[in-house]
């Protein structure tokens, strides 16, 4: 389980925005989907519980045990993140890429992520350069590389995010397949609340840098609860 303690993370310069006092948990074998307008400060969030930025105050634990600089290549070989655009190098193959950045992980499983690919319906673009993918094709294939990593848990940055409904259904039955099969945690980042209302555990809201909200889905998306979450995340949204 990654679990972020009251952290706070400011950037430099004139930036006025900032992370405060955010505590949020990502455990396995659960989808958890971090929501919120764009520009609302998911990125950074997901940043900092990967460990791309560290907290100004606070800490992100990783099963209770925190998280520095000594313990980050042992967790980035159980977490994934998905949503860095320079994933692979788009002059090259599927296929090379494929060759090369496996070798960085040993738990890589090949034919998982053959598996993987011809699920995605796009088992036939190994010969393919990565950079000659439509924008769903390079995003399920990097959601397949990820998950064909084996890790324990898999943080995604927006990845439906400019998807049309067949990718973003193909994408969503992946994650729900990883899950179910592997007891992978997932946390993943949208500002749409009906992109993720089905295959949903947990919801936290975040709006200018803080969690207003959290919860399970059956609590946050029951009759009266639910009508008041659409209406914010609505507004949120627009």
């Amino acid at each position: 389980m990654i679990e972020a303690r009251n952290i706070s993370f400011k950037y430099g310069g004139n930036s006025k925005f900032k992370v405060d006092d955010l505590s949020i948990n990502v455990e396995e074998g659960m989808i958890s989907c971090l929501i919120g307008k764009n520009g609302c400060g998911k990125t950074t969030v997901l940043k900092l519980l990967y460990g791309m930025l560290t907290p100004a105050s606070g800490a992100v634990y990783v099963d209770g045990k925190k998280l520095c600089g000594k313990t980050l290549a042992e967790y980035h070989e159980n977490v994934a993140f998905v949503g860095d655009d320079n994933w692979c190098d788009k002059d090259r193959t599927l296929e090379h890429n494929v060759e090369l950045l496996s070798l960085l992980y040993p738990s890589f499983d090949r034919e998982y992520f053959d598996k993987l690919l011809k699920k995605a319906g796009i088992g036939d673009k190994d010969d393919k350069t990565v950079g000659s993918f439509s924008t769903g094709e390079a995003v399920k294939a990097e959601i397949s590389f990820a998950l064909a990593r084996r890790p324990k848990l898999v943080i995604m940055d927006e990845p439906l995010a400019n998807l049309d409904s067949v990718y973003k259904t193909d994408i969503l039955e992946l994650l729900q397949d990883a899950v179910s099969e592997n007891n992978m945690g997932i946390l993943l980042s949208t500002h749409l609340l009906d992109e993720i209302e089905d295959i949903t555990d947990k919801i936290y809201i975040m709006e200018k840098g803080k969690i207003t909200k959290s919860g399970d889905r059956f609590e946050l998306l029951g009759d009266d609860e639910g009508k008041k979450l659409r209406d914010i995340v609505s507004v949120m949204s627009s």
